[in-house]
């Protein structure tokens, strides 16, 4: 559920809150009906352009296919002195391209071989386990315990919605 800040608006007594808590909560359902019908759009949308598209992406695959046969029959006499061949309307050739391929037992197999430098390790602070430290500590290690008492509301829309279902039957 959001979550927000209060306006300056005056709510008189808790009656006036819980009022002005339902009618967030009804605004929050009639965004995400907006939001849901929107994505319902789009991905329809999405669906019709690749659709449309489809014929276009084969028939360049066809196109690239015949170009990619027609560089491979003629290599030795096109790429000896060169990679690529520049035409008035693009460019072909070959591309020499690595990659290392690894399976599951790669990392464990680099640590046994003592081949730790070939291993990528992400280091940050965990703030999640340097809230068990005292402030003494943290402040050791140049870190500092904020502590804020920010305010909140939250709309029940199950009750909403329930209130909903009294009002309509």
């Amino acid at each position: 559920m959001a979550r927000y800040k209060p306006r300056t608006d005056k709510l008189e007594d808790l009656e006036d809150v819980n009022s002005a808590l339902r009618e967030m909560a009804l605004l929050e359902r009639e965004i995400e009906q907006i939001d849901s019908e929107a994505q319902r759009q789009i991905a329809d949308i999405k669906g019709d352009a690749a659709k449309k598209g489809e014929p276009i992406r084969a028939r360049i695959i066809e196109i690239s296919t015949k170009i990619g046969a027609y560089a491979e029959y003629n290599k030795d006499d096109l790429f000896k002195d060169r990679k690529s061949v520049e035409l008035t309307f693009g460019c072909f050739g070959f591309r020499k391209s690595t990659s290392i391929s690894v399976k599951k037992t790669t990392l464990e197999l680099l640590r046994k071989l003592k081949l730790e430098r070939f291993i990528r390790v992400k280091e940050e602070a965990d703030k999640e386990a340097m809230a068990e430290l005292d402030d003494e500590t943290l402040a050791q290690v140049d870190a500092v315990r904020k502590t804020r008492n920010d305010f909140f509301c939250e709309a029940n829309r199950e009750e909403v919605n329930k209130d909903l279902l009294k009002a309509s039957a």
